[in-house]
């Protein structure tokens, strides 16, 4: 079922929701670190979520992203193993749980401006 994924065919486009999405959330992290600079308490939580964030975009774009590309631009005579596919989503739940990871040193960071 690629044709979910393949606006050529009817399908949804994700660039139209990831790119806003990461841009928004990338410029967000930047201003918080520029703003929360001098907070000493707070400024090693940030940057530590800033570098998780990039390492994950990275790994995204080093592989995700190309055979996310490559599923979605494939017919049904040509479509990508089973393993291949299935290795893929496999590895996606780590990016959930560096996101995740990402949320909780920002909230790390947020509770120690209260304190």
């Amino acid at each position: 079922m690629p044709e979910i994924i393949q606006p050529q065919r009817g399908g949804i486009n994700r660039a139209m929701f990831w790119a806003p999405v990461h841009t928004t959330f990338e410029i967000t992290l930047l201003v918080a670190l520029w703003l929360a600079w001098s907070a000493t308490a707070v400024r090693p939580w940030i940057i530590a979520a800033l570098a998780v964030h990039v390492a994950t975009r990275v790994w995204s774009f080093a592989y995700f992203i190309p055979l996310a590309i490559k599923f979605q631009n494939v017919d049904a005579a040509s479509q990508p193993s089973e393993e291949k596919k299935h290795q893929w989503v496999k590895l996606s739940r780590w990016r959930v749980l560096l996101g995740c990871a990402v949320l909780l040193m920002l909230a790390t960071a947020i509770v120690n401006t209260a304190g």
